[in-house]
């Protein structure tokens, strides 16, 4: 399925099961908290510059970022917060064979990429875990929804 559609399906099934444990939270006097979260990319909203040739990934993103404050609105009534994170360049293995196409290695692409980021950082999946866990933790992020966070060591500012 496509980004947009796959998200409001999953967003869709997750709302039934996440009402129905608020439900019998609430029925046992116990106090119910919930989070749905995405993950967007780079690209998809007025805040990066558009990335041609990423038309259908992108508006499918673009779903999701709007679909995302629409079930902020509605999951907020079950004391679940929805947002999405916006992942900048992020060590994978994904880059290798884009590297390689470029004549050179994973470690030299990504360095080229950090070199120009403000924060001189190239993200990893434990930053993106970490996000999540502030944003569905019993911290200050649960009071945060409805909103698309850039998690990106300030590419967004280039």
């Amino acid at each position: 399925k496509l980004y947009g559609v796959a998200y409001l399906d999953i967003c869709e099934r997750s709302m039934v099961r996440m009402k129905k444990a608020y439900n019998r939270a609430t029925e046992n006097g116990r106090k119910y908290r919930g989070a749905l979260i995405g993950i967007s990319s780079p690209g998809c909203n007025t805040s990066y510059k558009l990335s041609q040739g990423y038309d259908l990934e992108g508006s499918g993103k673009c779903v999701m970022e709007y679909a995302n404050r629409l079930y902020a609105l509605e999951a907020a009534n079950y004391n679940i917060n929805s947002n999405v994170i916006i992942p900048g360049v992020t060590m994978s293995d994904a880059w290798e064979k884009i590297a390689v196409r470029n004549g050179t290695t994973r470690d030299e692409y990504l360095s080229r990429f950090q070199s120009r980021i403000p924060m001189k950082e190239v993200i990893d999946s434990t930053d993106i875990g970490d996000t999540v866990k502030f944003l569905a933790g019993p911290g200050g992020g649960r009071f945060m929804t409805g909103l698309s966070l850039r998690v990106d060591a300030g590419l967004h500012l280039i």
